[in-house]
């Protein structure tokens, strides 16, 4: 693990920090690769990205500080830590998310439009995103035994690098949602494909960490995560459902 790169003028640059920036510069090449297609400007991708990129961060530090609350009540010198140790993907999802629908209300881009463009950009940038997790050290699986096992600081013997089991599975679906587009591109059938794919793959994830780095809800053999990754994927659901019905009413018409 190195959850610090280096030190730059006496200030820590962290790993996790680095993997997100690294994450969206990559989401922002992929997505520009397929903008054309889309009718939208690359100007467009880049400023919007930065915009979730901001969102997303204050939007999964905001969840973590809410499902941490009585921590932080105790804790309040460290609410506004830069260390990256309290972030939630679902907030950082949900933050994004907002800023974007505000970007493409304010320049007159549909959003079905930009959420298809985006979608297998983001689920690879999620990856390279859990690869900033293993570097610092956090979200690792139960207990596992050689050769899959990984020591992580403070934690007792060898765990599963859960991290990247979450990675595989979401760069896994990214072939899916292009497979879906050049069978006939439906509007947000590849977006519903990215919350199905997100979601499940996380359900999945969830089930290493459980009782790790994931505390179960009481009288349940699930998290807290296990029910916001079941509502994206129903999410996922809806929309495809809703994008095929939309297709078939334009078809008819």
């Amino acid at each position: 693990m190195r959850p610090v790169l280096f030190d730059l003028f006496g200030f820590p640059i962290y790993s996790y920090g680095v993997m997100i920036l690294a994450a969206v510069a990559v989401a922002v090449l992929i997505a520009n690769r397929r903008s054309a297609a889309f009718g939208v400007p690359k100007e467009f991708v880049g400023n919007t990205a930065t915009w979730a990129l901001i969102f997303g961060v204050l939007g999964a530090r905001l969840a973590f500080i809410l499902q941490e609350l009585p921590y932080y009540l105790q804790n309040r010198d460290e609410l506004f830590s830069l260390r990256f140790a309290g972030l939630t993907s679902f907030g950082g999802l949900l933050g994004g998310f907002l800023a974007v629908w505000v970007c493409c209300r304010r320049a007159g881009v549909n959003l079905v439009d930009f959420m298809d463009l985006a979608a297998p950009a983001v689920l690879v940038a999620h990856a390279v995103g859990r690869a900033g997790c293993l570097l610092n050290g956090c979200c690792y699986g139960g207990p596992i035994g050689p050769p899959l096992g990984v020591a992580f600081p403070g934690a007792e013997g060898l765990h599963h690098p859960a991290q990247l089991y979450d990675a595989a599975m979401n760069l896994a679906g990214v072939p899916w949602l292009l497979w879906l587009e050049r069978r006939g591109r439906v509007p947000g059938r590849t977006a519903a494909a990215f919350f199905l794919v997100h979601g499940g793959a996380r359900f999945v994830y969830e089930f290493w960490r459980a009782g790790t780095t994931s505390t179960t809800i009481p009288g349940l053999p699930i998290t807290q995560a296990h029910v916001a990754a079941a509502a994206v994927a129903l999410l996922g659901v809806g929309m495809w459902a809703w994008s095929g019905k939309r297709h078939a009413g334009g078809a008819q018409a």
